[in-house]
């Protein structure tokens, strides 16, 4: 599965989700219109934006395609760094050299998250609630994602049957997270995603694929993921939600 952006966007600029790049990918979700950012610091918005869209590109399936958006997309990387909370310097998350370190990050990533056999961790929030019952935790399709089902909705957004994928996997919050940031007056929808969603099952997943990785570059894409959580609460706690 590759990332998508919201087909029919610009490039991030007040017209929509790009990749960063003034380029557009294809989408997980069908067209809906777009706005510009409500918020007061837009220069800030619009980093959060590129952020989470790149962290949705980060967290797809490592095809071709996608690692030749993540070599462009170093100067995004390099602006989420210099938000980070942590006084701590961070290297950016090592990108594939050749076809052979390509190959070998595929392999870790269809081991992770895909399979065959047993997943050491599922990309689904439904997986990891633990504010559910006890015989549906560690399962898939659970309450949670009907609730982002219904959120998306209030973002004028389906979820592509192309897309292969469900509501809950980690990348497509992260983009519709990045989306509804980029619209007008939907900035409670994207409080809640992250408030309620992302925000809350992030923490105990990317802990979990710190420690099953075996390749540096989900260790590293973990990390860094932790670190854009508690950036992002930062941003949220910066205007008023209600």
């Amino acid at each position: 599965m590759s990332a998508g952006s919201i087909s029919g966007n610009g490039n991030g600029n007040g017209n929509g989700n790009g990749n960063g790049n003034g380029e557009h990918r294809d989408s997980r979700f069908d067209e809906a219109a777009v706005g510009l950012p409500a918020l007061a610091d837009e220069a800030l918005t619009e980093t959060m934006i590129a952020a989470f869209d790149l962290l949705a590109h980060f967290w797809s399936r490592p095809v071709a395609e996608e690692m030749e958006r993540w070599q462009k997309a170093g100067h995004i990387e390099r602006e989420m760094l210099r938000h980070l909370p942590s006084s701590k310097v961070r290297e950016p998350v090592w990108r594939p050299a050749n076809v052979a370190e390509m190959l070998a990050l595929l392999d870790e990533h269809e081991r992770l998250f895909v399979g065959p056999g047993q997943v050491p961790c599922p990309p689904y929030e439904s997986f990891w609630r633990e504010d559910v019952p006890v015989d549906i935790r560690r399962t898939l399709t659970g309450p949670s994602t009907s609730d982002l089902r219904r959120l998306y909705r209030q973002l004028g957004l389906e979820l592509s049957a192309l897309s292969g994928e469900l509501p809950d996997h980690v990348a497509v919050e992260f983009e519709a997270l990045a989306y509804a940031l980029s619209l007008e007056g939907t900035e409670q929808v994207a409080y809640r995603l992250f408030s309620e969603h992302l925000g809350h099952w992030l923490p105990r997943f990317c802990r979990a694929v710190a420690h099953e990785a075996e390749h540096g570059f989900y260790r590293d894409l973990a990390t860094l993921t932790l670190e854009w959580v508690t950036a992002t609460e930062d941003y949220f706690a910066a205007f008023d939600t209600d």
